[in-house]
């Protein structure tokens, strides 16, 4: 990012809020050049502004962060969540993390349920995928002689996926089988050193989505059967 676009940046991170004349004044421009700085970043959706009536004078603008300026700033959520997951298993063992990733699968269908209630297989796959890369994952179908393949070029959280598999990657898997209701088997693996995540979900849907048991865990070779 451009050095002054930056510095407005880590202004309004370090003051919480700044007008134009502060922010002018911690960069060292005068307010139009700041100000022309200000314009990109809002076009960027980084920073957005609020008008301010006083008693007396004229208004003026309060520029803050948005959420996605947010975003730019270091975050360690993978080293937190290694930390918990750690201590888990260490207190509740395997077992525990079975059922934390079921829980997991299941809460977590059940926030896009909806979108998939009443449509046919085809239409739950492509849905699904659309979730998948809304979530991150960048996620493709590909059409087989005997289903559906959804592919998914990303991994939203690799350090925690890499440390925890038979949770986050358990969960993951488990939850398209509750999301599509049918037979998803994972065909490859970042984990095992592919470059993608690819699961197989099979023609035949035997079960409607909301009828989709919750079972334990997935077979030995990630697999859910129907």
């Amino acid at each position: 990012m451009q050095r002054t676009r930056r510095e407005i940046l880590n202004i309004l991170k370090r003051q919480g809020r700044a007008t134009l004349e502060e922010l002018a004044n911690g960069v060292g421009l005068v307010p139009v050049t700041v100000r022309a700085h200000l314009n990109v970043l809002e076009r960027d959706d980084l920073v957005k502004y609020e008008e301010v009536r006083g008693r007396v004078g004229r208004p003026y603008y309060v520029y803050t962060l948005t959420d996605d300026a947010e975003d730019l700033f270091p975050k360690s959520y993978d080293v937190l969540t290694n930390r918990l997951l750690d201590s888990l298993a260490a207190t509740v063992g395997a077992e525990g993390l079975n059922r934390l990733a079921e829980h997991v699968a299941e809460a977590w269908a059940g926030e896009h349920e909806a979108r998939l209630t009443g449509k046919a297989l085809a239409e739950r796959v492509a849905e699904a995928a659309k979730i998948r890369s809304e979530e991150g994952a960048w996620a493709e179908v590909e059409q087989t002689d005997d289903g559906y393949d959804i592919v998914q070029y990303n991994c939203s959280c690799p350090q925690v996926s890499a440390r925890h598999p038979e949770v986050t990657c358990a969960a993951e898997l488990a939850y398209l089988h509750r999301l599509l209701g049918a037979d998803v088997e994972r065909v490859s693996w970042r984990q095992d050193g592919s470059r993608i995540c690819r699961y197989h979900v099979a023609a035949l849907a035997k079960m409607p989505v909301k009828a989709v048991a919750a079972e334990s865990t997935p077979t030995g070779n990630g697999h859910w059967p129907s």
